[in-house]
């Protein structure tokens, strides 16, 4: 919308130039032209009445001589005729004679009519001058002068003055842009720019983002309904988190009253085989019930990231998980930093370091932190297991709400694990990739935006470490 307001603004105001560059640049032609021709035209007279003499005693000789030196001077081609048409004197061209319009000038002025004035000669007309003139004294006609004046001092003039002219437009134009059109336009666009950037924090996820009401009654009343859909959105949000929160509430407190009653039971002496299944079961339900409200909090509130050392929490986290694994390899930078919230590499690795020790026990796992180096724009944490991996067409259902493959259906777990590492790592700008290698096992890989290099710049080196390996 703004290009076509400067569009249209830039094209009134061409028009409006042209309007009046137009008639000015027409006048100063007109003008250099008419200047042009009298002044030529009282050359021509002055030369009639020199040639009548040289007519009436038949001695030309000194007429051209005449005629010569004006040549020279202003160029172009000067020829006497008399009565009878036969050319007594001529400087110049040789052939001007016989120009078409040479000879209807000289018919003109043996007929008694002077020349009229000539049309306005322009840089692009290539035309010359015909001025003619009859010689003689009162009624009687002795002959005809001709000139043929070139115009190309007529043409540099104007075409000079329509340069300076075309410079000044543009000056103009530049001085309207910048000085009017663009300020005229940003006024009037500041409404639209306002409801842009009120829509984009709502994209980025700031449901508090509201438009202000300004401008023609069109985009107030676009404001006005652009707040009411982010108020309605605000509201589905809340009241979905509210549901599952409240729901996670009322399903925790029977669970707890349930597994006390079934520790009872045990105590009192029932049969551990039946206990224990129930316990079981009420571990998974509270399970669950922890993993929903978890989710229920993702969105809630936006995020604002910060700088982690990727390598450093990744090579505290695996320390805490080898005993788990028979074969534990880490592969770390000495620093990796990304732009995450705190606990977001922690809930990572946890949940992938526990997915793997479920679905691929005994079976050798690695863990890669590529994007230490300065110019890396995203920090990649990658965990390899060597385990039965999944099933190709569960292969894009990972990360889904409450998916177990199918191969791990009786695996306990509640299927929400990568759900919730895929929704932290997506408010944070990140992505997860889920793949499955040619030699089998399983490969999740969590990509974050990385720290740019000014930031690195400023920030002390921590003591090197190494890579960890194990």
């Amino acid at each position: 919308m703004r290009r076509r307001l400067l569009l249209v603004s830039l094209s009134l105001i061409g028009l409006l130039l042209l309007a009046l560059m137009v008639p000015l640049i027409a006048t100063y032609a007109s003008d250099r032209t008419q200047a042009m021709f009298v002044s030529r035209l009282g050359d021509v007279t002055r030369f009639a009445v020199v040639a009548e003499d040289a007519l009436e005693s038949g001695l030309a000789e000194e007429l051209s001589v005449d005629l010569e030196r004006y040549v020279d001077v202003y160029g172009g081609s000067v020829l006497v005729t008399d009565a009878d048409r036969q050319v007594v004197a001529q400087a110049g061209e040789e052939t001007a004679g016989d120009d078409p319009e040479v000879q209807e000038t000289i018919d003109r002025a043996l007929s008694g009519a002077g020349s009229q004035p000539p049309a306005t000669v322009w840089p692009w007309s290539g035309d010359d001058v015909v001025i003619g003139s009859p010689v003689g004294r009162d009624a009687q006609v002795l002959g005809a002068v001709v000139v043929v004046a070139p115009t190309s001092a007529v043409k540099s003039s104007v075409a000079s003055g329509l340069a300076w002219l075309v410079a000044a437009g543009l000056v103009v134009v530049l001085l309207m842009v910048f000085g009017a059109v663009v300020p005229f336009v940003g006024w009037i666009l500041r409404p639209v720019d306002d409801l842009e950037h009120a829509a984009k924090d709502l994209a980025d996820g700031d449901l508090s983002s509201r438009a202000h009401e300004l401008g023609p009654p069109e985009l107030r009343h676009l404001a006005r309904s652009f707040n009411a859909m982010v108020d309605n959105v605000e509201m589905s949000q809340r009241q979905q988190r509210e549901l599952v929160a409240d729901a996670a509430h009322q399903l925790g407190n029977p669970l707890t009253a349930l597994r006390l009653r079934v520790e009872n039971l045990a105590a009192t002496g029932s049969p551990v085989a039946a206990v224990e299944p129930v316990l079981e079961e009420t571990d998974r339900l509270s399970s669950i019930v922890e993993s929903l409200l978890r989710l229920s909090q993702i969105g809630a509130h936006r995020v604002a990231p910060v700088e982690v050392d990727v390598a450093e929490i990744v090579r505290e986290r695996c320390a805490m998980w080898e005993p788990v694994f028979s074969s534990l390899r880490v592969d770390l930078p000495d620093r990796a930093l990304a732009m995450s919230s705190p606990d977001v590499v922690e809930v990572v690795l946890d949940s992938l370091l526990d997915n793997a020790a479920k679905f691929a026990p005994d079976s050798p796992v690695e863990v890669t932190v590529t994007g230490g180096d300065v110019a890396a724009e995203e920090i990649e944490v990658r965990v390899r297991d060597h385990g039965q991996g999944l099933h190709p067409d569960d292969v894009a259902k990972v990360g889904a709400r409450f998916f177990r493959g199918r191969q791990h259906q009786n695996v306990p777990g509640t299927g929400l694990g990568l759900a919730i590492v895929r929704a932290r790592v997506d408010d944070l700008g990140g992505s997860m990739v889920v793949s499955t290698p040619s030699d089998g096992g399983l490969e999740v890989a969590v990509v974050l935006p990385a720290v740019t290099g000014d930031a690195l710049g400023n920030i002390a080196l921590p003591p090197d470490e190494g890579a960890g390996v194990r």
